[in-house]
């Protein structure tokens, strides 16, 4: 398991809370009550992810996280800009990859995939190699054209994607520094 998994998931947490304030900001959403579920909801994943330990079993955090994708999904943003939004549920979906992966493999484990005589270890091995791949497709599903880098951070992947789709729909006000 990944000891850095915590530190990464608030990272890249941190990148997309100003996507979505930018995004309220430049669609005049302040007022909107789905937009401050919105941000309530980012604080209550933030701190479900601050609270979790690798290793362990992640499916409250992941419930928690996945009402945050429900309501960014459910903002009312312009047809224009709904890469954007794709984005936001692209770095939501990669949070709970993140999660997943560094997580139990679920009892009964899939030793069909690994063997019958698999090690704990093998087990553990293929539920992390199945999350990356499922959170890999979720990923390119939501912002085609991304390819995933080992060599960069997720939080720096996330913004430099957001940034260059910024820029393409000529929106300055929402490119994130």
């Amino acid at each position: 398991m990944c000891q850095n998994a915590q530190k990464t998931l608030i990272n890249l947490m941190g990148e997309i809370e100003p996507s979505i304030i930018a995004l309220g900001t430049e669609f005049g959403l302040s007022g909107n009550p789905l937009y401050q579920e919105v941000l309530n909801e980012y604080n209550v994943a933030l701190t479900a992810i601050e609270n979790w330990q690798s290793g362990t079993v992640a499916q409250e955090v992941i419930e928690v996280v996945n009402d945050l994708a429900a309501g960014v999904a459910k903002l009312p943003i312009p047809a224009t800009a709904q890469t954007l939004v794709q984005i936001i549920l692209a770095g939501i979906a990669t949070v709970i990859g993140i999660l997943s992966a560094n997580s139990p493999a679920p009892i009964p484990a899939p030793t069909a995939a690994v063997g019958a005589d698999a090690t704990p270890e093998e087990i553990q091995a293929q539920h992390q190699a199945a999350a990356i791949h499922d959170t890999t497709v979720k990923v390119q599903e939501l912002v085609p054209g991304f390819k995933r880098s080992i060599w960069h951070s997720a939080a720096t992947q996330y913004k430099a994607t957001w940034n260059a789709e910024a820029v393409k729909l000529n929106l300055p006000s929402v490119v994130l520094s």
